[in-house]
Order: structure tokens, then sequence, then C-alpha cells
């Protein structure tokens, strides 16, 4: 089941579903959000065997400065492998012109409906900050649980969403920095570095002792926890 809606020069999924990743969740369904630039699924829909690099490089829109994007980062984000590349063209070219519309009331609702008593993982793909805040607010106050990350909480049109996203920082200095403006952090760690907060549950160097779903930790300043988490990039 999906949401689909565009504005400006993005499109967004709403997915309630399963996933085979262990690490999210025990196999129950949950909800994902998807933020694809119109270019990518111009792209997927038009043409044909353009590859990974070309595909990713059209995220300026959805992704922003990440450092991580393929825009003009260094295109290391986790979702740049070929299963999720694979996964995103079928999504993408499931989605025909006339359902590029705005988010109405009638699809909120539904979207009420998909997240009501499930856990909810912002940003599977692309900037979840550029969901709408009041969109966001409404799905979290229904979920049984959520997690979020973002690389734009430095910028001013994303502090709202540190309620309900981690900052996506990369060592204790950032982390401090970040928590003056009231953020949480999620301490992504270079091998060799360590940090002040708790480790992953659901990481490899945690013995994936729990997943998301469960553990919720990540889920900002309104949700489950109060100390940084941090992972071993990966």
């Amino acid at each position: 089941m999906k949401i689909v809606f565009a504005d400006d020069k993005n499109l967004y999924v709403i997915s309630k579903g399963k996933t085979s990743n262990k690490k999210i969740t025990d196999g129950k369904d949950l909800v994902q959000t998807y933020t694809f630039s119109l270019e990518q699924w111009h792209l997927a829909n038009t043409s044909k065997g353009f590859g990974m690099k070309t595909f990713f490089a059209l995220d300026s829109t959805n992704c922003l400065d990440c450092p991580f994007s393929g825009n003009g980062g260094d295109g290391g984000c986790y979702t740049h492998k070929f299963n999720q590349y694979v996964g995103f063209l079928s999504m993408l070219r499931s989605i025909k012109e006339e359902e590029l519309t705005p988010l109405t009331q009638i699809k909120k609702s539904t979207i009420m409906i998909m997240s009501a008593n499930t856990y909810i993982r912002f940003g599977s793909y692309g900037e979840p900050s550029l969901l709408p805040i009041r969109l966001v607010q409404a799905m979290t106050r229904v979920a049984s649980s959520w997690t979020g990350y973002t690389h734009q909480h430095n910028k001013p049109f994303a502090q709202e969403f540190s309620k309900y996203y981690m900052a996506s920082t990369h060592s204790d200095a950032e982390a401090i920095q970040r928590s003056a403006d009231g953020w949480r952090s999620f301490i992504a760690l270079a091998k060799g570095n360590d940090a002040q907060a708790v480790s992953c549950p659901a990481s490899t160097e945690a013995g994936f002792k729990s997943n998301c779903a469960k553990c919720g930790l990540c889920s900002g300043t309104e949700g489950k926890g109060s100390k940084y988490v941090k992972i071993l990039e990966h």
C-alpha cells in the first residue's frame, strides 16, 4: 500500500509493508517514507541503461547538500547499493504521471490510517525534513514508534524537525554543537573513533540486541530516550 504526492521538484512516497531487513523490524509491517526528485522519476520512466551513478546524481532537490549525496557529496550513502537502486527504479516505474498530484486531505487521512499503531521509518530514501512538518507531527502522534535522521540540522528550515528526527553527526564535538540548538544526535563514527553515546542496539558492534522498531531511541526530543546514539559508519 502506498500514497504518492508531488510538491515543487520532488516526489514523495509513503508506503506500508514488510522488509526483509531484520535490523529494522521483526517482520511486522512498517511505514517508510521516500523522497525522490521528479528528475529521477522522469529518468526512470523514459530511459534505460543509465546506471546508478546517473540516477543518484539527480538528487540535488531531494537530498540537498548531504555529504553522502550523489550530486556533490561523496556518493557513499548506504542507500546507494544495487539492491536498493533496483527497488527505487521499480517503485518509480509503478507511479503514473497522473499520480503526481499534491497532498490532499484524502491522501493525508489514508496516511494516518497506515501509520496508526505502526513503526514509521522516516527517510528510507531522501531528506525527510522536506516532508510537510504538519504531516510528520500527525504521523508520529498515532505511530507506535518512529525513527528519522537528517544532515540538514544546521539549516533554519529544518529546526522544527528536531522534535522528531536525530541530527546526523560524526563526532562528539558536532553533537555538542547541535545540542545547543535543541537536537539529539545519531553519531556515525569512522573506525577507531568513539563518542559519549549509547551504542545503537541494532548495530553489528552491539550484537544486534534489538531492532529499530522495538528500540525507537532515534526519535528526536519528542520520542524515546534523551541520550545520543552512536554507530560505526557502514
